[in-house]
C-alpha cells in the first residue's frame, strides 16, 4: 500500500489523533478528567538601552517563546516584558504585559506580590541606573522570596541594571576593574568555537557550533549516594547534564565573594544571612589562539559562567547570575537577521540536527532556571502536581501491581519499594535525576530530618575524609518505600473518589495525604532494614 493510499484510509484516524493532540494543548482536562492546571510563576523580564524583546539580533524574542511554549504540565510562566526606556519591542509571542519606561517605584508596574520571579538582562554601562528607592523596594522583594536573574556582557555593561542590586553586584563581575573581561586583550573570556569556515571568526557566535561548558558535581555523604554525582539542578535535564552554551567571544565572567558579612547599606539588612554563600555552577573555557577575526590571540583559561544562591536556605529568595546575555539573544541562538537561510550562520542552531540537539539542552538550562528561581510556595506547587501525574498520568499501580486496588494494610513492603522505585524511575526519565532526587528529598524532610544532611548532595558540606566510612547503608530502598507509600496513601484518598474538579483540591491537601503515607512506607522500610540489620549482626 501506497503512503498516499495509507492516509487516505485513514484520515478519520489521522484526524482523531490530531484532534487529540490540539485538546492537549489546549483542554486537556477533556482528554483527562483528573487532569490538573500546571502552577501559576509569574516572572517579570526586564531590560534597558539597545536590548529589546523584538526579532532582532539583540531582541530576546527567542528566549521568550521558548519560556512561552515549553509546555511542562507542572509548570506555567505568565510573563510580563518591559524596558527602562520606550523600546520593549514585540516577541511575536502572547505574553501577560508589555511595559514601556518601567520603574520598580510605579505601583501600576511593581508590587512585591506582583512577581515571582525578576530577570534582568543589562547592557547600558552607567553607574547606576536603579535609584535607591528602586533597590530598597527589589531587595525587599528579595527578601520576601522573590527569585532574581541577573546578567550583563563584557566590561561594564549590564551595571546600570544589575550592579548595585543586592547579592548580584557580588556574584557577577560589572567591571573591568580587575582586567578579567575585556573585549580585545588575550585575557578576554573568549567562548568562540571555530565554526564551518576557515580560521576563528567572530560570527562564529552565530553556527550551530556551541562552547561546552563545565557543570560543577555534588555527591551525598551516605551510603550508595556516595558514589552518585549530579550537576546543581539548574543543569540538570532528561537528556542528562547539560554540558553546553552559546559562544561568544568577549564575555563577562561570575564570581563567589569572599566576604559574606555586612548589610546592605540601602535599606540595612544582611547581604548573605546566615553566612550561606553563593557558588559557581558552571565553567565555560577559553582556548588558546582564537582571535574572532580581528581580536588578540586568547590565553587558555577557565572561569565562572553561571552561579547561583540558594536564598531558600536562609528564608529568602534564590538568585542565579550569568556571564552574559549572548546566551539568550537571537544572534547567537537562530542566527544573524542579515544571513540567508542557507547559510548556517542565519539559522543558528536550527540549521542542523546536532544543533537542534544542542538547543534542547539550552532550553532545558532557561526552564530549569525559572523553575529554580520560584518562590518555596511554587515549589509545594510543583511538588504536588509532579506527585499527581505518577499516580493517574503514569499508573504506576498498574504497572507493578496484580490487583490495583490492594489497601495500603495488605501491601507487602517488597511490593511498595516496587511501586516507590517505578515512580521514581518514570520521574528521572521524564522530569530529570535531579527532580527524582529533590523530590525524595523534599518527601523525606518533614518526616526524618536528620536523614537530610546525610542524602542531599547540594548540601553536602563534609569534607573529604582521609578514612571515609565504608558505604555499607544504601537508603536508596528506604527513599523508594517512603515514595511508594506516598503514592498509595493518595490512591486510597483520591482515585475510587468522585473528583469532580480535581482543581479544587489544594496543593496542601494533596501533599498531606501523600506525607502520611510516606510516612508509613518509611516506618515499614526502617522496619525491615532492622530486621536485616539483626540477620547480618548474628553472623559469626
Amino acid at each position: 500500500m501506497s503512503t498516499q493510499a495509507f492516509f487516505t484510509e485513514n484520515a478519520h484516524l489521522v484526524e482523531a489523533i490530531n484532534l487529540r493532540a490540539d485538546l492537549l494543548k489546549v483542554s486537556p482536562e477533556k482528554l483527562y478528567p483528573w487532569w490538573r492546571r500546571p502552577c501559576r510563576v509569574k516572572l517579570l523580564l526586564l531590560t534597558d538601552g539597545t536590548l529589546d524583546f523584538g526579532l532582532g539580533d539583540f531582541g530576546l524574542s527567542t528566549f521568550v517563546s521558548i519560556l512561552a511554549n515549553d509546555g511542562r504540565a507542572y509548570v506555567d510562566f505568565q510573563i510580563t516584558i518591559a524596558h527602562r526606556g520606550s523600546n520593549v519591542g514585540n516577541p511575536n509571542v502572547t505574553v501577560h504585559r508589555s511595559i514601556p519606561n518601567f520603574r520598580f517605584t510605579d505601583g501600576n508596574h511593581f508590587t512585591d506580590t506582583m512577581y515571582d520571579q525578576v530577570w534582568l538582562f543589562g547592557i547600558d554601562s552607567s553607574v547606576q541606573g536603579l535609584s535607591d528607592a528602586e533597590l530598597v523596594i527589589l531587595s525587599a522583594f528579595m527578601n520576601k522570596g522573590g527569585g532574581v536573574f541577573a546578567t550583563g556582557d563584557h566590561g561594564e555593561l549590564g551595571r546600570a541594571l544589575c550592579g548595585s542590586v543586592p547579592r548580584v553586584r557580588k556574584m557577577r563581575l560589572w567591571t573591568n576593574a580587575a582586567g578579567n573581561v575585556g573585549m580585545q586583550d588575550p585575557n578576554r573570556n573568549d567562548t568562540n568555537r571555530i565554526g564551518h569556515d576557515a580560521g576563528s571568526q567572530f560570527d562564529d557566535q552565530s553556527d550551530d557550533i556551541p562552547q561546552e561548558i563545565q557543570p560543577r558535581l555534588y555527591s551525598s555523604a551516605l551510603g550508595g549516594f556516595l558514589r552518585e554525582t549530579y550537576p546543581h539542578p539548574i543543569l540538570c535535564s532528561p537528556l542528562g547534564r547539560i554540558r553546553v552554551l552559546p559562544d561568544h567571544p568577549h564575555e563577562g565572567q561570575c564570581v563567589e565573594p569572599t566576604d559574606l558579612s555586612g548589610n546592605y547599606e540601602k535599606d540595612g539588612t544582611p547581604e548573605f544571612p546566615m553566612g550561606i554563600g553563593p557558588e559557581i555552577i558552571a565553567y565555560s573555557t577559553v582556548l588558546a589562539g582564537s582571535t574572532a577575526s580581528t581580536k588578540q590571540a586568547t590565553q587558555a583559561q577557565t572561569f565562572g559562567a553561571i552561579c547561583a544562591y540558594d536564598g531558600h536556605r536562609a528564608n529568602i529568595g534564590r538568585v542565579v547570575t550569568d556571564s552574559t546575555w549572548h546566551h539568550y539573544v537571537n544572534v547567537n541562538l537562530i542566527g544573524e537577521a542579515s544571513e540567508p537561510d542557507t547559510n548556517v550562520k542565519g539559522r543558528g542552531f536550527l540549521a542542523s540536527a546536532t544543533g537542534q540537539q544542542h538547543l534542547a539542552q539550552i532550553k532545558h538550562y532557561y526552564i530549569n532556571t525559572a523553575v529554580w528561581l520560584s518562590r518555596p510556595g511554587n515549589h509545594s506547587c510543583f511538588r504536588s502536581r509532579l506527585i499527581w501525574q505518577l499516580l493517574f498520568e503514569h499508573r504506576v499501580m498498574e504497572a507493578t501491581m496484580d490487583n490495583p486496588a490492594l489497601r495500603f494494610e495488605r501491601i507487602s513492603p517488597s511490593l511498595l519499594y516496587s511501586i516507590g522505585t517505578h515512580a521514581t524511575d518514570v520521574l528521572g526519565n521524564k522530569a530529570s535525576q535531579c527532580r527524582r532526587l529533590q523530590l525524595l528529598i523534599d518527601i523525606i524532610q518533614p518526616i526524618l530530618p536528620d536523614l537530610i544532611p546525610h542524602i542531599d548532595p547540594w548540601q553536602n558540606t563534609r569534607k573529604q575524609e582521609a578514612n571515609p566510612p565504608i558505604p555499607f547503608f544504601d537508603v536508596n530502598p528506604l527513599l523508594a518505600m517512603a515514595m511508594g507509600g506516598g503514592l498509595v496513601s493518595l490512591r486510597d484518598k483520591f482515585v475510587n473518589d468522585n473528583l469532580g474538579d480535581p482543581n479544587r483540591i489544594e496543593a496542601k491537601e494533596i501533599l498531606a495525604q501523600f506525607e502520611e503515607g510516606a510516612k508509613r512506607g518509611l516506618q515499614l522500610g526502617l522496619k525491615e532494614l532492622n530486621t536485616e540489620i539483626r540477620k547480618f549482626s548474628a553472623l559469626r
